[in-house]
């Protein structure tokens, strides 16, 4: 919304301005033609008008705009000086018009220049001197005042940024209660520096549009208003949302008082954040502004300093901003105003899959105005209803894993995590009529690292308290438990070797809606890391909450990034084991930009299979141990999908064969040639497969060589050439080593690079990685 008050104010004094420019440019030119001296002609009384109103309109604006009432007292002071002055003169230069008016209608001589002229000496003058003087001296007292004021706040403003700072050190994820109190006092002390700053030096900050020719920092002048009022947006912003979050604070730093004691944290937390809504809706307002000052500013035109600042803004400003919108859509995911179901995916990253692992077990969760109404957990074999129709498979999973019906536990082959939640909602929903408003997937790294976050867990039917240190050993105890007792039925441990789900999912989820014991301060870095890292993984129906997940890439899709290359490498464990935690991966990727017209990817995949247990032969078959150790130690079965961008043009790659112990190849049915097809077709993406088996202790590379389309290049007018490549980490996966290599035409230069290694760079799949470097041919005399 435009400031109408506040354009009117600044156009005042910017309108004055240019009226004395006006008035001093003229008589400087008729002061030329006359030869005679400028402050002569200025000391005429046309001049005088002139220069008086223009001092008046000027004192005018500042003074609407002024925000404290001495700077509003000292303007109007120095005006109505002015305005005094402009009235006499005025006065003087109408009577002397009326008197010589009469002397020609009463048809008397002409008087003289010297009788014409109206007198310059006497009271007028003496008054006039009197009011110039003090109209000086109250405006150096101005900017002496105003100049200290600024350097104060200034020195303040800069020791609070400082502050903020060092309660990041560097890494947003790491706040925790006490650390966000410490920020918000430190917020607002910036908002009320910033908010000085603007009210003295905002008036005079649109003349430095006209200063951009000045070196070093006339980028920094011709943006200071945009700059202003961006740091103002944000600060305010900032400081709005801890005063109306300050409860919620409390409350997770359990120090909240005067609350219900038998309410869940979370029936707490939602009656804060719906008050708090009037606040958050006005900080995102201030945000959008932010948003649209940013976008005008150019940090290649900026001072190093300026630039610096602005950089932290970028870095900083998108997790503000998904805090404040998560608060203002929190309210309806904790069901204020109707129930919500969520679907808890348990997938076990042991049994490699697409997004993340086998979907081992699956949990209902009910919340009703902020109280867990229930919570279900189950195999996720419990959920097949055969007595309904179910869907046909994709070919590649039917070759595959020799399976042509969707259940439950395989609806996450598809990498995009978006589209594998909402396939999980449907046979939910048909198989046990049962409709969610949301998928939360997590894996096993994720469950260790939430136990240890929120501390030991005492659950039902396990002796020792389950820690993020035992968990894993806890749950393969559990597991085979069962197994090796004497006398109980296979299939009777069948259906039950996975009932230690539920109590530790119960015991989990009444730590985190109770708060009893809660950890807060470890709970939040957690929460962010196993997100960043996609071992945690969120899709939920509505709109808008879907957005802001997509905004953090919490979502789990997969988008080709625009004129850019891409690359993801999806294993899936088909063997029917838990081998993934003894295999290792590495990655290594090269790109040949010698000739840029025609880029060409070469990407080498390594697997090492760490398992101890030698095996005759690899047999791919549904077998169970009578340990979960057991089923670590096999031959590791996997069906690789590379996903590179559109248009790339396969030149080579592994051979379409199909294993000789596969499910397929042992079924004596004939199968079309190829059996696994080499390329698949996603949207945006070229997908190139290989399906193999690896023994124990055994090693495989596989290589594959294409052509990438040209667009992944940017040529900008200067003859430099832009290369950006986003490798994706795949859901589940832990650290596994990346070598990026960039070969450059000859005579080439490096303009620019991030990480600075490149072009040749050794780094980790931990999270999502993006490269960008641009260089230039230069040409020898």
């Amino acid at each position: 919304m435009i400031d109408g008050w506040g354009v009117f104010s600044q156009a005042l004094w910017i309108i004055g301005l240019a009226v004395n420019l006006a008035v001093i440019s003229t008589a400087n030119y008729q002061a030329q033609v006359e030869r005679v001296r400028l402050r002569q002609k200025l000391g005429e009384a046309g001049f005088q008008l002139g220069i008086n109103l223009g001092m008046v309109l000027f004192c005018v604006g500042l003074l609407l705009a002024g925000r404290s009432w001495w700077e509003k007292a000292l303007w109007g002071l120095v005006g109505v000086s002015f305005l005094a002055q402009l009235l006499w003169v005025g006065r003087v230069r109408f009577l002397a018009s009326s008197r010589a008016v009469l002397r020609e209608e009463a048809s008397q001589p002409e008087p003289s220049a010297e009788t014409a002229k109206p007198r310059s000496g006497g009271p007028r003058r003496w008054l006039g001197m009197v009011f110039l003087v003090a109209g000086v001296l109250i405006l150096l007292g101005w900017l002496v005042v105003t100049s200290v004021q600024v350097f104060q706040h200034t020195l303040s403003l800069r020791a609070h940024l400082q502050s903020l700072e060092r309660v990041a050190r560097g890494n947003i994820s790491r706040l925790g209660p006490a650390e966000w109190k410490e920020a918000g006092g430190h917020l607002t002390g910036m908002r009320q520096d910033l908010e000085a700053l603007d009210a003295q030096l905002g008036p005079f900050l649109p003349l430095g549009r006209f200063l951009g020719w000045v070196p070093t920092y006339g980028g920094d002048l011709a943006a200071a208003p945009d700059l202003l009022d961006l740091a103002v947006a944000m600060v305010s912003a900032g400081d709005r949302t801890f005063r109306a979050l300050a409860p919620a604070l409390d409350l997770l730093a359990g120090e909240e008082s005067g609350t219900d004691a038998g309410a869940a944290i979370t029936e707490r937390l939602l009656s804060i954040l719906e008050t708090a809504q009037p606040e958050l809706q006005a900080a995102q307002q201030e945000l959008a502004m932010a948003q649209e000052l940013r976008s005008r500013l150019d940090r290649n035109r900026l001072s190093p300093q300026v630039a610096g600042l602005l950089d932290r803004l970028d870095r900083y400003g998108p997790w503000f901003e998904t805090a404040v919108q998560g608060a203002s859509l929190a309210p309806g995911l904790l069901g204020a105003e109707e129930a919500r179901t969520y679907l808890i995916l348990a997938q076990n990253n042991q049994e490699l899959r697409a997004t993340g692992g086998f979907i081992s077990g699956v949990g209902e969760l009910r919340i009703r105005k902020g109280r867990l109404e229930s919570l279900t957990f189950s195999d996720s074999y419990a959920v097949d209803n055969l007595a309904v129709p179910h869907d046909l498979t994709p070919v590649d999973f039917q070759r595959t894993l020799f399976g042509q019906l969707w259940f439950f536990r395989d609806t996450n082959w598809d990498p995009d995590f978006r589209t594998s939640a909402r396939r999980a909602l449907e046979v939910y929903a048909r198989d046990r009529g049962v409709r969610a408003d949301g998928v939360i997937a997590l894996d096993l790294t994720a469950l260790q690292r939430l136990v240890k976050a929120v501390g030991p867990l005492q659950v039902e039917g396990i002796a020792e308290p389950v820690t993020g240190q035992n968990l894993l050993q806890v749950l393969r105890q559990e597991w085979g438990r069962s197994s090796a007792e004497e006398g109980q039925e296979w299939r009777e441990w069948w259906l039950h070797r996975k009932d230690f789900m539920g109590p530790i999912a119960r015991a989990l989820m009444e730590r985190l809606t109770t708060g009893r014991g809660l950890q807060a301060a470890a709970l939040i870095p957690a929460l962010i890391q196993i997100l960043e890292e996609k071992h945690l993984l969120i899709y939920m129906a509505d709109p808008e909450v879907a957005e802001l997940l997509r905004a953090r890439n919490w979502d789990g899709a997969l988008v080709a990034p625009p004129a850019s290359d891409a690359l993801l490498v999806v294993d899936t464990n088909v063997g029917f084991n838990k081998v993934d935690v003894n295999i290792e991966r590495s990655i290594h990727y090269q790109v040949d930009l010698t000739t840029p017209e025609n880029p060409r990817a070469q990407l080498v995949l390594t697997y090492q299979n760490q398992s101890r247990r030698v095996a005759e032969a690899c047999i791919q078959e549904a077998r169970y141990g009578r340990t979960y150790a057991d089923m670590t130690e096999r031959c590791y079965w996997d069906y690789v999908r590379v996903y590179v961008p559109a248009g790339s043009q396969l030149v080579s790659g592994p051979p379409p064969a199909l294993p000789a112990g596969s499910l397929l190849a042992r079924s004596g049915e004939a199968y079309p040639q190829p059996p696994i097809s080499p390329t698949l077709q996603a949207d945006d993406w070229e997908v190139w497969t290989v399906f193999f088996a690896l023994e124990p202790l055994g090693q495989q590379t596989w290589t594959f060589v294409y052509d990438l389309p040209p667009d992944v290049l940017d040529y900008s007018p200067d003859g430099s050439v832009r290369y950006r490549l986003w490798v994706f980490k795949q859901p589940g996966t832990g650290a596994a080593p990346l070598e990026v290599e960039l070969v450059l035409p000859a005579n080439s230069k490096v303009v620019s690079a991030s990480p600075k290694d490149l072009p040749v760079i050794s780094t980790d799949l931990k999270v999502d990685r993006t490269f960008e470097l641009l260089f230039r041919r230069e040409t020898r005399p």
